[in-house]
């Protein structure tokens, strides 16, 4: 693809009530600040039906392409550009930041977050990447070293796509300065996120303990980083009571180099469901949190959720809440992939489930659902691309 046409093809949404339709539409323009970028590879997460029926009503700005962050290759830049060139092959980060207010940011394509971000979305980035071509702010391109992913370490750009995901997780754990060495309890472990938080976490030289419903997940990660001798896997058994012994038991437990350290957690990543509100696992967690732990909140749990607030404070414990990532925090990430800290793909146990053209999005949608950590669906617009 070295010309660029004047029209491609996308998918258009244009209300939960209404089914998803692919058309032909005019090539967006690269002006100053954005690039024209062509979508190679775009993850589907597990959620992303039930954002487009509006089950999660997240705030959108109809007609819209929706998509979420992908592998793309730069094909023309706006005339402001110095260091992407033509060709280039880059992250598309969908976390879109206001440029003159760093604290307002949205979802391309998925979540308009009003009303200060609404106008992100409502003018130049409503589009996102279920399409042949998608324009994007040029900071969130992030360059991917080709060579060394590619050639160097065997990866395939369905291997990358496990990149978008990784970013997330590592936004939180860099946000509560995990490291090496310390002990970090993920929950749940066995989501998209959470299987790739424990990923990300082991690769920043932590010792992990992840704690999920699936069994058979929890029996696939155990599996896949036991070379690293820094995992440990539980179980939940769906009760406050049950699962703090389980956790207590894990940190009285005669000490080793696979073992946490017996005085008890330093870290707490969550990354809860909005089904989570009233879940055990996070208040068992805190009653083996260190004095001056740290806690990411990372979940969609909406409304509130019971905290000890004494032991908070006696323990002079840190909540985080932390939406997405910084692009510093995304480009440390990238460097890690690029470093072979981080693996990614097949090599962290991900097995690609399908690859789904435009048309075939409701199918690719349907087959997203039933995945968990361990298993992606990529939707592919160009037939014959990379």
């Amino acid at each position: 693809m070295s010309l660029i046409p004047q029209t491609h093809r996308a998918v258009i949404h244009t209300s939960p009530k209404e089914p998803l339709t692919v058309q032909d539409v005019s090539v967006p323009d690269a002006g100053p600040g954005s690039a024209v970028v062509e979508i190679l590879a775009t993850p589907l997460f597990s959620y992303t039906a039930e954002v487009i029926n509006g089950t999660r009503p997240y705030p959108m700005v109809y007609p819209l392409t929706p998509g979420a962050s992908a592998i793309g290759r730069v094909r023309v830049l706006g005339p402001d550009a110095v260091s992407l060139k033509p060709g280039d092959l880059v992250l598309c980060d969908m976390f879109v930041t206001a440029r003159d207010d760093p604290s307002v940011s949205m979802l391309m394509g998925v979540n308009s977050n009003p009303p200060k971000a609404e106008p992100l979305m409502e003018h130049e980035w409503r589009n996102s990447t279920w399409a042949e071509l998608a324009k994007f702010p040029l900071e969130n391109l992030l360059l991917l070293d080709e060579h060394e992913l590619l050639k160097r370490q065997g990866y395939s750009i369905h291997d990358l796509c496990t990149l978008p995901t990784a970013v997330v997780p590592f936004g939180g754990l860099d946000e509560i300065g995990l490291r090496a060495g310390e002990t970090i309890i993920i929950a749940p472990a066995t989501g998209s996120f959470g299987g790739s938080a424990v990923s990300v976490a082991l690769a920043m030289g932590a010792r992990v303990i992840a704690m999920g419903r699936n069994a058979n997940i929890l029996a696939k990660l155990a599996t896949t980083y036991a070379g690293t001798r820094r995992l440990q896997t539980f179980t939940m058994s769906g009760t406050l009571e049950g699962d703090r012994a389980a956790l207590q038991s894990l940190f009285s437990s005669k000490p080793s180099s696979s073992s946490p350290s017996p005085l008890g957690s330093d870290c707490i990543l969550d990354l809860s469901p909005p089904s989570a509100a009233n879940n055990t696992y996070i208040p068992a967690a805190f009653s083996v949190l260190k004095h001056g732990g740290r806690v990411a909140l990372m979940g969609g749990i909406l409304g509130g959720m019971e905290m000890p607030y004494r032991d908070i404070m006696r323990r002079n414990i840190r909540v985080q809440g932390k939406w997405m990532y910084t692009r510093e925090q995304a480009v440390r990430c990238v460097k890690m992939a690029e470093a072979g800290l981080l693996p990614l793909g097949r090599k962290e146990g991900t097995l690609v489930q399908g690859v789904y053209g435009l048309e075939q999005i409701q199918e690719a949608m349907e087959r997203a659902a039933t995945c968990g950590w361990g298993e992606q669906v990529l939707v592919v617009p160009r037939k014959g691309g990379e």
